[in-house]
Order: structure tokens, then C-alpha cells, then sequence
């Protein structure tokens, strides 16, 4: 198995959207930007969970200057795994579905998980995530999607790294324990 890692923006009240769905809140500064460039060219592959992959498969293919070049070329290149039970094809560029989680842990490479409170759920209960990257924003919600929601075991995280964004945003990065 490669290495698999969660890397989410969380607001500080532990929500990854809002109320409404959306993650405009998050911060998105020049220095981020880099993070994410450096992020995706240091990955082989990516996951997402059925409706993060809709919304960036609607986004993605058509990105324009809005984001970098690395950003744009970097996510039409690597494979992208897209958990989901219900469906069957996907249109974006190198994309497979895998219908169970456990299926991830047979990719090789270092692999992000992105996007999706139920896939990052799935994971953590699977024992799947070797190390997890949450990015906490300086915000609170006050409702909306969980990061995680459901029954896991209890796992100890180890804190590895920390860095402070100017934006005042934290991504705080965990070596998963095993027992």
C-alpha cells in the first residue's frame, strides 16, 4: 500500500463546509496557493468522495487563469479515485470510481484524500490514513458538514509538523498511530 493522507481545510469548529455547502470561507492567500503547488507535485494520486468529485469535475476541466498553471495541469494529470456507490461513469480526465474505501488500500504512490466527510470518515474507520493535514481556518461556522460523522475507533494522532499561513490559517499535519 503507498501512503495515504487527509489533507482538508476545517474551520475551527470542526465543519469542512458550511450550512449551505459551500467553502468560501476558507482562506486562499498567494502563500496557500504555493502550499497546494508544492502539494500536487509531490503527490500520484487523488481522492474524493461522490460529491466533492461532482462539483470539482464541474470545475476543473474549464479553470482558467483564477488558479496556477501547476494547479490546472496537476489536477487534469493525476488519477483521481472518486468513492462513491452510486455512480458508475466519470467524464473528468484519469478518473476511476471505486465503490468501497477499502479499495484505496491498493493504490501506490503518496495519495491525498481532499474532499468528503463520508470518504475521510470511511478512511479513518478502515485504519486506512497514515497521516492526517488539516488546514484550520480562523472561523467559526456554526453548523454544516462535519469532518468526521459516525463510529471510528479511537486512534492516536502524533503532531509531526505545524505551519502558520499569514492568513492566519494552520495546517497542522498527524502521524496516525497504530496500535
Amino acid at each position: 500500500m503507498g501512503h495515504l493522507f487527509l489533507h482538508i481545510n476545517v474551520s475551527l469548529d470542526g465543519y469542512i463546509a458550511d450550512t449551505a455547502g459551500d467553502i468560501d470561507w476558507q482562506f486562499a492567500d498567494d502563500e496557500f496557493q504555493g502550499h497546494i503547488d508544492e502539494l500536487l507535485e509531490s503527490i500520484d494520486g487523488m481522492v474524493f468522495g461522490r460529491k466533492a468529485y461532482e462539483e470539482l469535475a464541474g470545475y476543473w476541466p474549464t479553470a482558467g487563469d483564477e488558479v496556477s498553471a501547476t494547479q490546472r495541469r496537476r489536477m487534469r494529470e493525476l488519477p483521481k479515485y472518486v468513492l462513491s456507490r452510486t455512480l458508475r461513469a466519470t467524464s473528468w480526465h484519469n478518473s476511476h470510481v471505486f465503490e468501497d474505501a477499502s479499495a484505496l488500500a491498493g493504490l501506490e504512490g503518496d495519495i491525498a484524500l481532499f474532499a468528503g466527510g463520508g470518504a475521510a470518515t470511511s478512511a479513518v474507520r478502515l485504519g486506512l490514513l497514515d497521516e492526517v493535514r488539516l488546514v484550520v481556518n480562523p472561523v467559526f461556522l456554526g453548523g454544516g458538514t462535519r469532518l468526521f460523522d459516525g463510529e471510528y475507533a479511537k486512534t492516536a494522532l502524533t503532531l509531526v509538523d505545524d505551519r502558520r499561513f499569514a492568513s492566519g490559517a494552520l495546517l497542522l499535519t498527524y502521524a496516525v498511530g497504530r496500535e
